[in-house]
């Protein structure tokens, strides 16, 4: 398998064919279905077509049970989907991929969402994320030093970040529910992440004191000073590779959901919350941020696939409050701001961001 490039360094399990039956009974798609496809590192053309048989290949090697297919089957559409930018997987940056599991399916599979999250020694996180990433391996072909081009390779690699919400210890809905999704269904969210992972802490745990005002000041404090994608219109020019959109991730241990709980917030206000406060009052912005907004609300780039560009959707947001008494958003859509909750009381609490485009959730069928 190795001299073959279809292995990831590891044992592998052989998809032999009683092996594969078994894992395609646990989904009622038909083995032949498209789930999407694998685009080339530019977007520019089609690598190849991911269908549930090849998905159910991978799995097996990757030595995932049958019932932990379906998992794998929606994180694999989430990335598959036309929409996905596969920056992340193929840059010479060592960036990331996050797999967040939320609902009743992560209970019922026994995935592990306490102290240890991301750890070793848990069958089904390990395994998911093992599955996902020989899928890219195996069927687009994003081998290491080939389409895969990260200059340090890839933080955990072999598995990705495999996140599932304590839903046992959360005070709020589920995380799908702000997607959409109704609170008893099950979703999996695929998300890209920065370089090695990029998790920036914001407090919690037994390290040190801390608070509800010190978390809150701390996610604020890394949101707001993006602001420099307002006067940047060009990705990398003038005020260096940050001055773009970001898509957010915070991930809240349970004891501060929990104590956020008790100031009020939902997981809906807590993000509306962030969404202001990092706002820019209008009669705030340097002449330069105004015509780079401007810029941006008119000119269209590609860099990135066009995952630089302010949405067409949000476009008029931008403009309608691009005059006294606006406030202009670092957060350029609610959709960008991602609140999980994870980990065990006394837990930690972790962000993470990455461009536009790498983000998208889907149903467990």
């Amino acid at each position: 398998y190795m001299d073959n490039e279809w292995g990831d360094g590891l044992p592998l399990v052989p998809p032999t064919r009683h092996n594969v039956e078994q894992m395609l009974k646990a989904t009622p798609l038909a083995p032949d279905k498209v789930l999407g496809s694998i685009k080339s590192p530019d977007g520019s053309s089609i690598i190849a077509n991911v269908t549930v048989d090849k998905v159910a290949v991978n799995a097996v090697m990757a030595g995932a049970k049958p019932e932990y297919f379906p998992v794998i089957i929606a994180a694999m559409e989430g990335i598959s989907d036309r929409n996905f930018s596969h920056h992340v997987f193929s840059s010479d940056g060592s960036f990331n991929l996050l797999i967040a599991v939320s609902g009743p399916i992560a209970k019922k599979i026994n995935m592990h969402s306490g102290t240890g999250l991301f750890g070793h020694g848990w069958r089904a996180n390990n395994t998911i994320g093992r599955a996902v990433r020989l899928c890219m391996n195996n069927i687009g072909n994003l081998k290491p030093g080939k389409l895969d081009t990260a200059l340090t390779g890839r933080a955990s690699s072999h598995t990705f970040y495999v996140l599932a919400e304590n839903d046992a210890l959360s005070p709020w809905a589920p995380y799908h529910t702000v997607r959409g999704y109704k609170a008893e269904d099950s979703c999996v969210t695929v998300s890209g992440i920065g370089l090695g992972g990029d998790f920036s802490g914001y407090g919690g745990g037994t390290g040190g004191a801390w608070t509800v005002e010190s978390v809150l000041e701390g996610i604020i404090g890394k949101i707001a000073p993006n602001r420099r994608m307002f006067a940047s219109f060009m990705p990398g020019v003038g005020l260096g590779a940050f001055a773009r959109p970001f898509n957010y991730i915070f991930v809240l241990s349970p004891d501060t959901a929990q104590a956020l709980k008790k100031r009020g917030f939902t997981r809906q206000s807590l993000q509306d919350y962030i969404i202001d406060k990092t706002s820019v009052p209008y009669e705030e912005l340097s002449k330069a941020e105004i015509e780079g907004i401007k810029r941006r609300l008119s000119e269209k780039t590609e860099a990135f696939g066009g995952t630089d560009n302010i949405p067409d959707d949000r476009i008029p947001v931008f403009w309608e409050n691009l005059k006294p008494g606006g406030k202009i958003p670092v957060i350029v859509s609610p959709e960008n701001l991602n609140i999980y909750v994870s980990g065990d009381v006394s837990g930690y609490n972790f962000g993470a961001l990455y461009l536009l485009g790498a983000h998208s959730t889907k149903p467990v069928r």
